[in-house]
């Protein structure tokens, strides 16, 4: 009868105790990738919040001189052509868009305004933040801050029939 010895009973232990570490780091390691890929998802969706007020904000700035000169664009989606759109004071657009956004933060961080556009009756502005991750990890994220940017767009409001 063969008996076995304490030594091989101790290498069986040994190698199920190392596996247990591997995969409980590993399922460590993705957890906190899932939370870094949440956070800024999260992070973007408020972005976006923020950038969606602005533009709001931004595109109800009517341009009274071409709105009373009759100056104004004809919106075809109506059945007789009979809605138009309201013309955009575009320097009081921006001003009025500069100005939320500077009274803005996400996070603690000021909000930068990228790019600015306004054509006609739509604006369009591109918004970015520079955010520290919300879980650091030594080796994996050198990398350091994350960048999230953001494109937001509005047009002018449609105005009824005119008389």
């Amino acid at each position: 009868m063969k008996r076995k010895s304490l030594h091989q009973e101790t290498d069986d232990r040994g190698s199920l105790i190392i596996l247990v570490l591997c995969l409980f780091t590993i399922l460590l390691t993705a957890s906190l990738a899932l939370i870094d890929i949440s956070d800024n998802f999260l992070a973007k969706r408020q972005l976006i919040e923020i950038g969606e007020v602005a533009i709001t904000r931004a595109a109800h700035q009517i341009s009274l001189t071409r709105y009373y000169s009759g100056n104004i664009l004809m919106d075809n989606s109506g059945a007789d052509g009979s809605q138009f759109r309201i013309p955009i004071d575009c320097g009081k657009s921006f001003i009025s868009f500069s100005d939320e956004i500077s009274t803005s933060n996400l996070r603690g961080r000021s909000v930068v305004i990228e790019s600015w556009s306004c054509s006609n009756d739509q604006v369009t502005a591109t918004l970015s933040v520079e955010l520290t991750p919300l879980i650091k990890i030594p080796l994996i994220d050198a990398a350091g801050n994350t960048d999230i940017s953001v494109t937001v767009a509005a047009t002018s409001i449609i105005g009824g029939i005119r008389g």
